[in-house]
């Protein structure tokens, strides 16, 4: 039993660490206005690969799964909005 715990903390802590990298791009984008340098293809590729991990979740019932790619597709696609919004 002990073994599953651990397992899960290493889950929330990865699902945690995944998705809170997004955040630095996205505060430094709206300090500057300035996204060029983001590719549009990166975070399309992340968006499918992140809803597949949704549909891999919700066939497990993993809801450390769903939730973290929810929650990094939301902020994939604040930084999709920021880049068309601040583009030059």
């Amino acid at each position: 039993m002990i073994e599953d715990y651990w397992v899960s903390v290493l889950g929330i802590v990865a699902a945690a660490l995944v998705t809170s990298s997004f955040l630095p791009q996205i505060i430094r984008g709206y300090r500057t206005k300035k996204l060029g340098d983001v590719s549009y293809w990166l975070m399309t590729m992340i968006c499918v690969g992140m809803s597949l991990w949704i549909v891999y979740g919700m066939v497990k019932h993993d809801f450390v799964i769903i939730g973290a790619n929810v929650s990094t597709i939301i902020l994939n696609v604040v930084l999709l909005i920021m880049k068309r919004k601040y583009a030059n």
